[in-house]
């Protein structure tokens, strides 16, 4: 005698005679073990397509595992989430601007700076430095030639027995800046702790 009977899994027939029942057939369509049921037991089951015939999943039997639901995938809305979190603190730290506090303009005095140069230039304490309009460097009456020799010039005047600390520039209005700046940086290099820079028409 021939039993038939369906996978409880994927609801395909399967037959197999008297002889098996309790044992167990695999299978054809989704090799699943199944145990061959008796005559009576093929009878009350019933195949996992007339249970599920309108569901979408009717293939599946109930008495098989529960079908898994469907997640939603986050990771995309988390990074995307991220990048603009980045985006709107980067924009609004470079909406922050700098503020330095600059001193308030001090008001004139009625006699100007530069008419004290003669004064400093007599001092012995200060190094008379004088810059002609063709960018020409005088040191005391001497002239020099680069920023070498004029550090070693003022290198000099600096040891000399009163170690003068100070050092008046007279600049012409029509020489260069980068000579004033190289004038006042061979200053600074040989320990010139204070450096006046006065502008005159007329340099001598």
């Amino acid at each position: 005698m021939t039993i038939s009977f369906a996978c409880p899994l994927c609801g395909k027939k399967l037959s197999a005679p008297e002889s098996l029942v309790g044992r167990e057939r695999t299978c054809p369509k989704c090799r699943a073990s199944i145990k061959v049921p008796t005559a009576e037991q093929a009878a009350r089951r019933k195949p996992a397509g007339d249970s599920h015939g309108s569901s979408p999943h009717g293939l599946l039997s109930s008495s098989g595992p529960a079908h898994e639901e469907d997640l939603i995938d986050m990771t995309a809305m988390v990074d995307i989430v991220f990048f603009l979190l980045i985006f709107f603190m980067v924009t609004s730290l470079s909406a922050v601007e700098s503020v330095i506090g600059l001193p308030p303009p001090q008001k004139k005095t009625s006699a100007p700076v530069a008419q004290a140069t003669p004064d400093l230039a007599n001092d012995p304490s200060f190094i008379s430095v004088t810059i002609e309009e063709d960018d020409t460097v005088w040191v005391e009456d001497e002239q020099v030639f680069g920023s070498q020799s004029l550090r070693v010039k003022l290198r000099d005047l600096r040891n000399r027995d009163f170690q003068p600390t100070g050092m008046v520039i007279t600049c012409n209005p029509k020489a260069s800046h980068g000579t004033a700046v190289m004038v006042l940086d061979s200053g600074a290099d040989v320990g010139m702790e204070d450096m006046r820079l006065a502008v005159t028409e007329a340099v001598e």
